[in-house]
């Protein structure tokens, strides 16, 4: 049960709230985040709640989630929340809100308003205590940071255990490192689980944030891991246990975070857990699966590339190659995935994740057509991702994939079309086609059989000796079922084609279908491609003839058709021209189509290409020696068709043809075949005059072209560009022609103009579907056609511009976009007319309201375009000029020069208008104000005028409006203040000669410099703009704006400038941010010092002038914030010049803010920041104005305060808190050092501050007089006067002091010397010089005292001396004896002034302690006058408690420094004047001063004299009391225990009297007794304290000292009274015996011998007992307790022969002193015979101890027998209080003595029969309970016996 109880108890106790317990609450109060515990256990809530709140204001600021609490934790109701009296579920709701508010706070910790808030949490609602998880996990993330540490000094004791690693670190108060929260993670699952399920609840309740987020996946990942590496001990059985319990702990939790939404890096920290425990477990596959699935199913853009790399980590743990379905359906959902994964595999490993992709990606292909899916294997085959095994395992799966394929079901075309580029690729590939060849063996497919179904070769090539038999092995080599298909496709082909001429015409063929579909069949064999090449269909014969032949080959080898078709074709042109049969010809048609070809991306095809071009190049040779005029060139008539495309291609001749073949193209035929991208640098080197063809110069082949051959090849090419149909051609060339500007008088533009033309005069839908039917993309070739217009082409500009602007018409909005693009790019380069006509032309489509989406999407573009590119002056010129006009809407038809030249700067009233008009016209100028403050108006200062115009504009508009149109003003005024910049003195040189530079080799343009048009200055308008807006935004960029003016142009402003002002002070002042104290700092800086520069000019008061600016100031100070007020004010007092207006200032703001303490401090605080003689001039003109505020005639005071008829206040009113102010103005130590610095350098700057401290000195004294007669001005010039005088160092101060004190004002000589007193308090070791002037100024302080001067000035003096003899006696102590006796004397310790009086003994007092000896002089005048002050203090109804601690404190000076002149009356002095003061009652001060100098008195003084004092005046120590006696009796004992034994030895006889004396206390008070007559209980505790000093003195005598004295006590008490004087002889008795009780108990056995000298008297005295006598009864007790105590003590006691108490051999030891039958028998008999005063006299406290002890120590049986007889015989007395004693003697006897006593039961056996038959029933009952005792010892009842 108790422990049940115990353990209740202290659960109570653990969270008790120390309701009672004050120190405790208090303590608790101070915890605080922020403050100093002592700073902080002295706020209360409300402070607290302020500075809090103003932190938790920021914070709805910085995020709107915060205003919430406001209503809740942060209302006024929650400061008088009190938790411990609010109910569980008003608690349950309060522990949700802040929890909340800490979760949501916890991103912003380490900012000083989330810390502000956190301390009401904290101070509040104890969070630290009630919330103390939440609260620790709120910080932990910043357990780095300084802090946490005082976090740690606020945490309770009892934390809980998930957080018991912190426990040293509450101890030391240091911040835990990482590893430590690491290792509790790991090992403390409480910890774990709790950091869990905190960021799981903050993530759902979104108050997740990064810094969270990171230090949970940090700490966490590591715990994981170490929990992990854990496991791998112990049996397979048990680790998988243990791996068990460890993902059981973390995969709840990760399944639960990973579905939370809009928390990216949770769920990053959870891909960082999932990855190490895939590599740290061994996991099964479907485990594995489930993870991944839970991955991908919640991922996000930004968590993508962090999940690939968890999927890949998993992926390389798991055994399965081929992904999840949702896993790869989820995964290429990704945008750019081959780019991620290959940024990624150089970080870690993606192979396993990217073989499992492309399995997935090659099964999917099997069932429909997925173009990407083929790409993506395509891509990710090519890269080194996948290693040879892997990639192996890829190229077999694409082959069983092949295999499969039906080419009858669905898009099985084009299906099968992917699988052979997609093989074919894999073949071709340098990096896997021989793993691919590898596959192809391994796995047994039947490869002729796939080729024919694919209709590609994937075998690889036969060596080159078994070339010549390939044709012949074909058959064999093809499957019969591939060689069915070829046939049967070729039979599908018509015989002949009545109306196709050519495959490039641009009408439909009807043939080419079924001709490239059996054509692609047949290029897997040679053969088949010469059996095709001779179907009749195709005309070989008339190839040269007609363009049919070869235009079929183009086709197929610039189509997208696969590689081994593509080669196929240009071989089988290679053949013809190789064949020798065919006839000569001009085939410069098939040129570019070549160089298209060379271009290709595949090898085998630029190879196939470089043939056919060596093939034509021999021709040509052989052309060049023939008539030309007989060879045609082939397909002019029909190329292209029969209509007009073919007969616009530019045709060149057959020797220009030639020379390019052989100048351009054959040199290069190498390069050609290794690099696609050199045919289009070949062309551009023969085309164009590039720099890198300057490069190479003479060496290249193409240096000697006729500038005439390179136009008709440009021409050639441009024209086949034009009109050929296929676009991957156009596309190509193009490409060539990029870089080629011009070429002789023809440019590249001029010539592909008409494609331009064709191509956005084009169906839009024909153009996609021929660009998706090759390949291409749309957009990239509209960018391709567009980029043939060059910079510098008229024609091509105004065709790009057309475009935009839609007069050429196109629907296609690619097309539209390219333009613009195109003209973004090209546009640093275009002319200045070029630009201007084309902004124009944009401006007016950016300012047109459009009617439909593609007018919309035209007007986007043309605003982009504007906005895209650097605008010139002229552009940005012209843009202004087109702004509409609001006036014009108005009604005003008047130009807008004559309207601002008469416009009075106000908004003018305006006509009704269209709204949608209205709307409109602030969209064109919110778009051109735009584009001009993205222009950098600096470098357009022309834009003034222009500007100006626009904020007049915006101003009616405004007018119109309920909008303050604040986004466009702040536009034009930013605009407007670039501009204004531009044109400052300081920077206008520079700015200038970099614009006209800038001008004149940008734009050609020398023209000079624009001046500053001061008529285009509109100040009325910016006056109006910043009166009228209400945005704060607008107003500060106005001011700004007028700052910048004033610098420039100070003319235009200053007459505005005052409402300027006068608007800050009532807006832009009081607002806090940065802003807008850059506004008004810019403000101050830019107008002011011109303000105050063109009054002087003037010959105005610039005092006058400015005291409006002023007033705006000082009328908005309390708005301003806190922060800003100093830097703000001292700002403009520098601008303005603090010699003319720091006092003014001061003095507006005394005026209007005169009670306001932080006003005071502020302005103290201002006045510090200038120089000590601008103080101090500041100081005086302020005195000057309050004297002008008291003339009758005021003149700048009426100016400046609110005084006078106009003002509210009467004139002493202001004066009054003027002059309140100063005295705070130069109380600042900065003025008071800043001074000490100037003095010391003695210079004229130091001559002139000690005129302005003069003259300020003077003005103080005559003001101090005006005003002597009104008590709180008075005082007030007074703390100014001492302020004043305090400024000065010490030296300067004496100095100045010694003039002044000569002064007939009494009053301020008394300040003079408090000043100097606070001086000397303040004075510092180092500081000699100011020590050595105050000791040469000692001698006139003391002056002052000798003279019959005024008290006060007396004490200010005296005070100056005690604390210069305290610092600096030492040095001097000469002077300070002089002082002394001057201090002592009659004016001075003499004056009856008691104040006067108290500090003469105080100042003495420290005297005393330095001179010491040298004091003696001094004393006998001054003790005496010490102790009648002393006497003087104690009397009735005058008592003087100062006075008197004072003389004491005196006298204890001198028992410290000479205690030998304490003697003889001055000793009886002290000792009676101390008795005096002990019954004077004068309050615990006193009585502890006087003890302690009698403690000095005891130890310090001779011990001889003062024993001899103390005999002398121990009767008056006991007529002043107890009090007195038992202070005199501790004088004596501390004399007696500081001396050795010798000294007390020595004065033994002193002592001897003094004590008997006290003993004699009792017969004194009590013979007789009166009213005067000390109480019993004071005897008793008086001789206690006598007793005890008694013993002290006694253990420093020896026996030999001590028995003369013990011998006379007891004559002194027996028989130095006269006989008849019983009483007397009682009660000296009565103190003896108290005395020998005291004796006998302390000093025990040592003493007992001492009791033969008592037996007697004590027998004597038991004899003659008067029960009826109440004295003769306590001598009785007397004399029992002292036999007790000597009976007590005897049983070891052992005393010499002699009778010495020294230490002896045991020789010498004689028997117990009791038990000797002559000490026995003498105390035995009276002893016992006490028992008949029973009634009287207490039995059990007295006499039966006493007879008990007895006989313990009588140690005999002839002693207990008579003992026992003797008692049994009152066992028969009458008197039952007699029986009863005696009964309960037997009791105590037996008890004590046990089976000795007992030894006499036969003798006791009758009478307690006897007994058991007592009358009286408590005899009866007592004689029972002895049988009891009896039987007890004996063991055996006494029944028998007593029958």
């Amino acid at each position: 049960m108790s422990t049940s109880l115990a353990a209740q108890l202290h659960r109570i106790a653990a969270k008790s709230t120390n309701s009672l317990d004050l120190k405790a609450q208090r303590t608790a109060h101070s915890q605080s985040l922020i403050f100093e515990p002592k700073l902080a256990a002295t706020q209360d809530f409300d402070t607290i709640f302020q500075i809090c709140r103003e932190g938790f204001q920021e914070l709805c600021l910085l995020d709107a989630r915060f205003v919430g609490f406001g209503r809740s934790i942060f209302s006024e109701h929650s400061k008088s929340q009190e938790r411990t009296q609010m109910t569980a579920g008003e608690n349950g709701v309060l522990d949700r809100a802040l929890e909340d508010f800490m979760g949501l706070i916890g991103g912003r910790l380490i900012l000083k308003p989330a810390l502000k808030s956190m301390e009401w949490l904290v101070r509040r609602f104890r969070v630290h205590e009630y919330n103390l998880s939440c609260l620790l996990l709120t910080f932990l993330p910043y357990h780095t940071a300084p802090m946490f540490p005082t976090l740690l000094s606020i945490l309770p004791t009892n934390i809980p255990l998930a957080f018991k690693f912190l426990h040293p670190y509450i101890k030391s108060l240091v911040s835990p490192p990482r590893h430590t929260i690491v290792y509790s993670a790991t090992n403390n699952i409480g910890f774990f689980t709790a950091l869990n399920a905190h960021v799981l609840r903050m993530s759902k309740a979104r108050f997740h944030y990064r810094a969270l987020s990171s230090f949970w996946a940090g700490i966490t990942t590591e715990a994981v891991a170490g929990m992990l590496d854990n496991t791998r001990s112990g049996r397979n059985s048990v680790q998988r246990q243990n791996q068990q319990d460890v993902l059981l702990r973390i995969l709840p939790f990760l399944n639960e975070a990973l579905t939370i939404e809009k928390a990216p890096d949770l769920k990053i920290g959870c891909y960082m857990l999932m990855t190490v425990i895939a590599s740290k477990s061994s996991l099964e596959d479907d485990i594995l699966v489930t993870m991944m699935e839970a991955v991908t199913a919640g991922w996000t853009q930004d968590t993508a590339k962090a999940a690939l790399i968890c999927l890949s980590i998993m992926a390389q743990e798991r055994e399965a190659l081929k992904l999840p379905k949702a896993v790869f359906k989820a995964i290429m959902t990704i945008d750019n995935l081959e780019d991620e994964l290959l940024i990624l595999g150089q970080q870690c490993r993606m192979d396993r994740l990217t073989l499992g992709l492309v399995l997935g990606c090659i099964s999917q292909l099997g069932k429909k057509q997925k173009p990407r899916l083929l790409s993506f294997v395509k891509k990710m085959l090519d890269q080194s991702i996948l290693d040879d095994s892997q990639a192996f395992i890829a190229v077999e799966a694409a082959l069983k994939v092949a295999q499969s394929f039906d080419l009858t079901s669905k898009n099985g075309t084009e299906l099968q079309s992917q699988l052979a580029d997609l093989l074919a690729r894999l073949t071709d590939s340098t990096a896997i086609g021989g793993i691919t060849q590898r596959a192809i063996k391994r796995s047994g497919l039947d490869v002729g059989k796939l080729e024919a179904t694919l209709q590609i070769v994937i075998r690889a090539p036969d060596p080159p000796a078994a070339e010549s038999v390939v044709d012949d092995e074909v058959p064999d080599a093809v499957s019969k079922f591939g060689a069915e298909c070829i046939e049967m496709a070729i039979e599908s082909i018509p015989t002949r084609t009545a109306y196709e001429v050519s495959f490039l015409s641009h009408s439909k063929s009807y043939v080419f279908g079924s001709l490239s579909h059996a054509f692609i069949m047949s290029a897997t064999s040679a053969s088949n491609v010469e059996t095709f090449t001779e179907l009749p269909v195709l005309r070989k014969g008339l190839a040269l003839s007609e363009p049919f032949y070869f235009t079929f080959f183009v086709r197929i080898w610039c189509g997208e058709y696969p590689v081994q078709a593509r080669t196929a074709a240009l071989e089988a042109v290679s053949r013809y021209f190789s064949s020798g049969e065919s006839p000569l010809a001009d085939v410069q048609a098939l040129v570019p189509y070549i160089l298209a070809a060379l271009a290709d991306s595949s090898t085998k095809v630029r190879r196939a290409a470089s043939e056919v071009l060596v093939e034509l190049g021999q021709m040509y040779k052989k052309i060049a020696g023939k008539n030309h005029t007989e060879i045609k060139i082939w397909g002019i008539e029909d190329i292209y068709g029969q209509g007009e495309e073919t007969k616009s291609i530019k045709w060149i001749s057959i020797e220009e043809t030639g020379k390019i073949l052989e100048k351009v193209l054959l040199p290069g035929l190498e390069e050609f075949v290794l690099d696609s991208d050199h045919i289009a640098r070949s062309v551009e080197y023969a085309l164009g005059d590039t720099p890198h063809s300057r490069q190479i110069g003479s060496k290249s082949p193409t240096a000697d072209i006729k500038t005439s051959l390179r136009v008709a090849f440009l021409s050639f090419l441009s024209s086949h560009i034009t009109n050929t149909p296929l676009y991957a051609v156009k596309l190509r060339l193009l490409t060539f022609l990029k870089r080629v500007d011009k070429v002789g008088t023809s440019s590249r533009t001029k010539v592909l103009l008409p494609l331009l033309h064709l191509w956005v005069s084009g169906n839009d839908n024909n153009r996609n579907q021929c660009c998706k039917t090759e390949g291409i993309d749309p957009a990239e070739m509209d960018s391709a056609i567009v980029a043939m217009v060059s910079a510098y082409d008229r024609d091509g500009i105004h065709t790009l511009q057309s475009i935009i602007t839609g007069e050429v018409e196109t629907t296609s909005p690619s097309i539209i976009k390219a333009a613009s693009e195109r003209i973004r790019t090209i546009w640093p380069m275009m002319k200045a007319d070029l630009q201007l006509t084309c902004a124009e032309s944009l401006l007016d489509l950016s300012l047109t309201s459009s009617s439909n989406a593609a007018s919309q999407y035209r007007q986007n573009m043309a605003t982009d375009t504007l906005r895209s590119v650097r605008l010139t002056t002229n552009v940005l010129v012209l843009i202004v000029d087109k702004l509409p006009s609001a006036a014009v809407n108005a009604g005003d038809k008047a130009p807008a020069v004559k309207r601002r030249r008469t416009s009075n700067g106000e908004v003018a009233a305006m006509n009704p208008y269209d709204a949608k008009e209205l709307a409109a016209a602030i969209q064109k100028i919110t778009f051109v104000l735009e584009l001009i403050d993205s222009s950098k108006p600096e470098t357009h200062p022309q834009l003034l005028q222009g500007l100006f115009h626009v904020l007049g504009e915006l101003q009616l508009l405004k007018s119109q409006t309920a909008s303050d149109l604040a986004y466009l003003h702040s536009l034009v005024l930013g605009s407007l203040l670039a501009v204004v910049d531009s044109f400052k003195v300081s920077d206008l040189h520079v700015l200038m000669t970099n614009f006209q530079m800038h001008q004149h080799l940008i734009h050609g343009q020398n023209g000079a410099v624009p001046k500053l048009d001061r008529a285009a200055v509109r100040v009325d308008l910016l006056v109006d703009c910043i009166r009228s807006t209400a945005n704060p935004q607008v107003q500060k960029a106005a001011l700004l704006l007028v700052g910048s003016l004033a610098t420039v142009a100070p003319e235009l402003v200053l007459h505005s400038i005052m409402p300027v002002f006068t608007f800050m002070g009532a807006s832009v002042l009081r607002q806090g941010d940065e802003y807008s104290a850059y506004v008004i700092d810019q403000t101050i800086e830019q107008v002011v010092p011109y303000l105050v520069d063109a009054m002087k000019k003037q010959n105005r008061d610039v005092l006058s002038g400015s005291s409006e600016l002023l007033l705006s100031f000082v009328a908005a100070f309390e708005h301003i914030p806190r922060h800003r007020r100093l830097t703000l004010f001292d700002s403009l007092i520098k601008k303005l010049g603090p010699e003319d207006f720091l006092f003014a200032l001061l003095a507006m703001l005394a005026d209007k803010y005169a009670v306001n303490k932080s006003v005071q401090d502020f302005a103290a605080d201002l006045m510090a920041r200038f120089t000590p003689e601008i103080q101090l001039l500041t100081a005086s003109k302020y005195l000057d104005l309050v004297f002008d505020a008291l003339r009758p005639k005021r003149t700048i005071s009426e100016l400046l305060l609110n005084i006078g008829a106009g003002g509210e206040r009467s004139a002493p009113e202001v004066v009054h808190d003027l002059l309140k102010l100063l005295p705070r103005l130069l109380g600042t130590r900065r003025l008071s050092s800043g001074i000490f610095k100037r003095l010391q350098q003695d210079d004229m700057d130091a001559a002139r501050l000690r005129d302005n401290y003069s003259s300020l000195l003077e003005r103080t004294l005559n003001l101090t007089r005006h005003f002597q007669n009104e008590k709180q001005l008075s005082l007030i010039c007074g703390r100014l006067l001492d302020t004043l005088l305090a400024l000065l160092s010490t030296t300067e101060y004496i100095a100045s002091i010694d003039k002044l004190l000569q002064s007939p004002d009494v009053e301020l000589r008394r300040k003079i010397l408090r000043s100097l007193e606070v001086r000397i308090q303040n004075y510092r070791a180092e500081d000699q010089a100011s020590r050595n002037a105050l000791l040469k100024f000692l001698p006139k302080l003391t002056a002052i005292l000798g003279e019959p001067f005024d008290v006060l000035l007396k004490l200010a003096a005296l005070d100056c001396i005690d604390q210069i003899s305290e610092k600096f006696g030492k040095k001097d102590k000469t002077a300070i004896a002089n002082a002394a006796e001057v201090v002592s004397s009659a004016q001075c310790l003499g004056n009856a002034d008691d104040r006067l009086c108290v500090l003469a003994l105080l100042c003495l007092a420290s005297m005393v302690e330095v001179l010491g000896h040298s004091m003696v002089p001094v004393l006998p005048e001054a003790l005496p006058r010490a102790f009648e002050h002393l006497q003087k203090s104690m009397k009735e109804d005058t008592e003087n408690e100062r006075l008197h601690n004072a003389v004491y404190s005196f006298v204890g000076a001198l028992l410290i420094r000479v205690p030998w002149i304490m003697t003889g009356g001055y000793l009886d002095s002290i000792l009676k004047l101390s008795h005096e003061s002990s019954n004077a009652d004068m309050g615990e001060s006193c009585d502890h001063t006087r003890i302690e100098t009698l403690h000095l008195l005891a130890k310090q003084t001779n011990v001889k004299d003062l024993f001899v004092s103390l005999d002398k005046n121990w009767s008056s120590a006991v007529t002043e009391g107890p009090q007195a006696v038992k202070e005199h009796l501790s004088v004596l004992s501390g004399a007696i225990e500081k001396q050795p034994k010798s000294i007390i030895v020595n004065n033994s006889s002193s002592l001897t009297s003094i004590f008997l004396k006290a003993f004699d206390l009792r017969r004194i008070q009590f013979s007789p007794r009166t009213d005067e007559s000390y109480d019993d209980d004071e005897v008793e505790v008086a001789e206690t304290a006598i007793n005890e000093v008694a013993i002290k003195m006694i253990y420093k005598m020896n026996d030999t000292t001590f028995r003369p004295l013990f011998t006379r006590l007891l004559q002194w008490a027996s028989t130095d009274l006269p006989k008849r004087d019983k009483k007397g002889k009682r009660l000296r008795l009565t103190s003896l015996f108290t005395f020998l009780g005291t004796f006998f108990d302390t000093l025990k056995s040592i003493v007992t011998g001492y009791a033969t000298y008592i037996i007697e008297m004590a027998v004597d005295t038991l004899d003659s007992v008067d029960p009826k006598d109440s004295e003769s009864v306590i001598l009785t007790k007397s004399v029992l307790r002292t036999l007790h105590t000597a009976f007590e003590h005897d049983q070891d006691g052992k005393v010499t022969r002699s009778g010495t108490t020294e230490a002896v051999a045991d020789s010498d030891l004689i028997s117990e002193f009791w038990q000797s039958p002559s000490h026995f028998k003498a105390i035995s008999g009276p002893l016992i015979s006490q028992l008949r005063h029973a009634s009287t006299v207490s039995t059990e406290s007295e006499i039966i101890p006493a007879i008990t002890e007895l006989a313990i120590v009588a140690d005999s049986a002839e002693n207990h027998k008579e003992m026992n007889a003797a008692i049994m015989k009152y066992m028969r007395s009458d008197e039952v209080q007699v029986r009863l004693a005696a009964v309960k003697c037997e009791q105590s006897l037996t008890v004590r003595l046990g089976e000795e006593w007992l030894a006499l039961l036969p003798e006791m056996l009758p009478f307690i029969s006897e007994l058991q038959e007592d009358d009286d029933e408590v005899v009866e009952r007592e004689t029972h309970r002895w049988i009891l005792n009896i039987e007890g010892i004996l063991g055996e009842s006494l029944g028998l016996m007593l029958q």
